[in-house]
């Protein structure tokens, strides 16, 4: 037997009995550009920086890092309370043991919208990686895909409920809503007994472009199921509303 055959058993058998669930107060499903950053802030600010973790497990590939380092722990280290991150409760309950008690709560954003600020994003971070200018590099525009290229991809489509695929979301302790940030975060510290949780705004992305109604036609089209999601979020937020008041 290999070293790397051997490693990836130690692997495989390290992940059938996992205790990341144990000391758990909080989950944290973070879906990619639902304002994660600003809100792993908050966090922080709440529970304290040494308590919160970034989880990630790869839709695709099921990669588990933890801290942005690959995770092969029995466990995670005490102090961690909350884990936030790119991961769905599904592949978090394949590979852990959690407790059902433990609250989920995640950030769902207008399917177009967060489409279009994904694009931008990750063409900004690769103008960052390839500093074209300084390098006087021609290779930007030819990696670079159109908003509609990019966004046709089926990788793509319908990321939010790839993410959530499996749990319903009436599920959630908490469900919020990006384009009503402030005002339901404020309602999140409330339903989870924080005292006046901060606000942070971070790693907005800006549109460089307006979408054409074709575009925006198109996008919506490509991720239906998304955007039945976020329907659903919306009515289910009308209905906390109504009870609030």
């Amino acid at each position: 037997m290999n070293l790397k055959h051997a490693a990836n058993l130690l692997k495989k058998s390290l992940r059938q009995d996992p205790r990341i669930g144990t000391q758990l107060e909080l989950i944290s499903v973070h879906i990619p550009k639902t304002a994660g950053t600003s809100f792993r802030n908050t966090l922080c600010a709440v529970y304290g920086q040494p308590a919160v973790a970034r989880l990630d497990i790869h839709l695709e590939d099921e990669q588990i890092r933890l801290n942005e380092q690959d995770f092969e722990a029995l466990d995670l280290p005490r102090p961690i309370r909350v884990v936030h991150g790119h991961f769905s409760p599904q592949l978090l309950q394949k590979y852990f043991q959690i407790d059902p008690h433990t609250p989920v709560i995640t950030w769902l954003r207008n399917p177009v919208e967060r489409v279009v600020s994904n694009y931008y994003y990750l063409q900004s971070r690769l103008q960052e990686e390839l500093q074209e200018e300084e390098k006087g590099l021609n290779i930007l525009s030819k990696m670079q895909r159109t908003l509609l290229e990019y966004a046709a991809a089926e990788v793509n489509q319908n990321r939010m409920s790839k993410f959530l695929a499996g749990r319903s979301l009436r599920e959630f302790a908490f469900v919020g809503i990006q384009e009503f940030y402030e005002a339901d975060l404020a309602a999140m510290g409330r339903q989870l007994s924080w005292e006046q949780p901060p606000v942070f705004h971070h790693n907005a992305t800006e549109k460089k472009e307006e979408l054409s109604a074709a575009e925006h036609q198109a996008i919506a089209a490509w991720n239906t199921a998304d955007m039945a999601l976020y329907q659903e979020a919306l009515s289910l937020r009308q209905q906390r509303l109504a009870i609030d008041d």
